[in-house]
Parts: C-alpha cells; sequence; structure tokens
C-alpha cells in the first residue's frame, strides 16, 4: 500500500508539472485569474514576515523591545516614499543594526 501511495504521488506531482508546459491545454488564462496572480506573493509572505517580526526568543509575543519590528516600519516609509527594493532593504537593514546596537 505505501510503494502504491508513493507511485500515485510520484505520477501526480509528474502530471502537474508536465501537462501546463506540454500544450495539452490551453494557455490562455481568463483575466481574473492573470489579474490574481499579482495577490500571490503578497498572500504568502506576509505571513512569513509578520510572524518573524512579532515573535521572539521562546515562542513569545514582543513589541516593546522588538528592534525588527521599528526597522520594519522604517522600512515600510522608506518603501512608500522611494518605490525602490534596494532603498528599503539597505536603509531597513541598516536601521535594525543601529537600533539593536545602540
Amino acid at each position: 500500500m505505501t510503494w502504491l501511495l508513493i507511485i500515485l504521488c510520484g505520477v501526480i506531482t509528474f502530471l502537474i508539472r508536465f501537462i501546463p508546459l506540454s500544450g495539452i491545454i490551453s494557455s490562455d488564462l481568463p483575466l481574473f485569474v492573470k489579474e490574481s496572480f499579482k495577490y500571490i506573493p503578497l498572500a504568502v509572505l506576509t505571513p512569513i514576515i509578520v510572524s518573524d517580526l512579532s515573535i521572539i526568543e521562546n515562542k513569545n509575543l514582543f513589541l516593546i523591545d522588538n528592534f525588527k519590528l521599528y526597522a520594519a516600519f522604517i522600512a515600510i516609509l522608506v518603501a512608500l516614499i522611494w518605490n525602490n527594493v534596494l532603498v528599503t532593504i539597505s536603509i531597513g537593514m541598516a536601521s535594525f543594526l543601529i537600533l539593536s546596537n545602540f
């Protein structure tokens, strides 16, 4: 039974990757599907970032002495003002280093 399940999972995984590339189905997607793709990175990355910013050591919630959270607010402001990823990351990391060391 275990081998059958392993083989079945392998076949399903193969078909998921093969069918879109083979041309069996149409490559034109409806407009609402294409428009919804722009929200995928936001939906995936938001929980990862929020959990990393709010939960520190021993799975406790820290808000007052959390330098990551303050640096994230600074990075959000920089992103809204300059709309540049490199500047946002640089200033966000620099602000975290400054806040955590001084």
